[in-house]
């Protein structure tokens, strides 16, 4: 048994390996068009345009693991059926789940690597193409300016002012809160804010200091302040992070700063449970693979494509409606995530014990 199923897996994976980066090279292509028209037109080097390329193979390798596992799972067993391996295995007093059962723990183990570079590697490159992006290929906060904002500082650091020139390094009327675990413990409520960039501080000027002390707040008033805030014009833009630039523990820890400043957390929530769920969907998707792959039979490699391209898509659709649901409160953050798992899920273990019982 333990020599079929390192067969098995050998079958398994070299399908996989070439599924995975044939669907990765085509979707990332497909961004770098989607993107020509502003690379093509950006001020940035052609070193850092290929810095940002690169570091996008990561993400779309990731997001591409379901697709190529479903894909693998199609062709290695269509390639059992076809060439009468299977029948032969049937034939040896093996039974139909003891050549299924391997592919599923191959599908295991991509979702276990898939959670894995999820959390370590998908992070970094993430972040890092999102900086590039922001500050060298497509530098919005050089021009312009925003009006009425909240802005996130350093940790526990709120800021609103009624206009923000990144470019000048300029806030007009803006008030700095200082928040603790009891809630806000100083403020700084001034004309203006410089940004001085050999001190790596802003400058509040003509303001008013209100430190919380045993009996309440005690105000007092400044013409110049160096504050505390050290984050620079150009990071302090208005723009959340997003979830693929955050590890599953930073991820948590950042909802909980926004929940401490009084922001919504509800999508993170979600996206905190949906890159959980997500390395599972590899899984999900083997089980539906096998017993679809046994009715194809005998039918051609571009079938196997084309079902995996639609399912897959299905799959993911489904992801994106049942997160939306999430997002706007209609379900609770855990179900929002899972319940695509649990539809396909439940869908693919009906038919695999159905398949594991009979024989073919």
């Amino acid at each position: 048994m333990r020599l079929l199923s390192r067969y098995i897996a050998g079958r398994f994976f070299q399908p996989f390996f070439f599924s995975l980066g044939l669907f990765a090279v085509l979707i990332f292509l497909g961004d770098v068009f989607d993107r020509m028209n502003m690379l093509s037109s950006s001020p940035a080097s052609i070193g850092q345009i290929l810095q940002y390329l690169w570091l996008g193979v990561p993400y779309w390798s990731i997001r591409t693991i379901p697709m190529a596992t479903l894909l693998a799972t199609l062709l290695t067993v269509t390639g059992f059926v076809q060439s009468g391996e299977w029948i032969g295995v049937l034939a040896g007093g093996f039974e139909n789940k003891d050549l299924w059962i391997p592919i599923l723990a191959c599908s295991g183990l991509v979702a276990a690597g898939g959670l894995l570079a999820q959390e370590t590697v998908l992070p970094l490159s993430y972040s890092k193409r999102q900086r590039l992006w922001q500050e060298k290929i497509h530098p919005e906060w050089q021009s312009g300016s925003y009006r009425n904002v909240a802005l996130l500082g350093g940790p526990g650091e709120m800021l609103e002012a009624e206009t923000f020139t990144p470019k000048e390094g300029r806030l007009e009327r803006p008030t700095l809160e200082i928040i603790g675990p009891e809630g806000v413990t100083k403020e700084l409520d001034a004309r203006e804010a410089l940004w001085l960039p050999d001190q790596k501080r802003w400058l509040f000027r003509q303001g008013v200091e209100r430190t919380k002390g045993p009996k309440g707040f005690v105000a007092s008033s400044f013409e110049e302040k160096v504050s505390d805030l050290a984050v620079p014009p150009a990071l302090l833009v208005p723009n959340t992070r997003e979830p693929d630039e955050m590890s599953l523990w930073e991820l948590k820890r950042y909802a909980r700063r926004l929940s401490h400043l009084g922001a919504s957390t509800r999508e993170f929530a979600v996206a905190l449970q949906t890159k959980i769920a997500y390395p599972f969907t590899n899984v999900v998707l083997c089980a539906l693979g096998v017993p679809l792959a046994l009715r194809l039979r005998r039918a051609p490699k571009a079938a196997s494509f084309s079902i995996a391209v639609g399912l897959s898509f299905v799959y993911l659709f489904v992801i994106e409606i049942s997160r939306a649901l999430g997002n706007s409160g209609l379900a609770p953050a855990m179900l929002a995530a899972w319940l695509p798992n649990l539809i396909f899920g439940g869908a693919g273990a009906w038919l695999l014990r159905r398949t594991g019982g009979g024989t073919f």
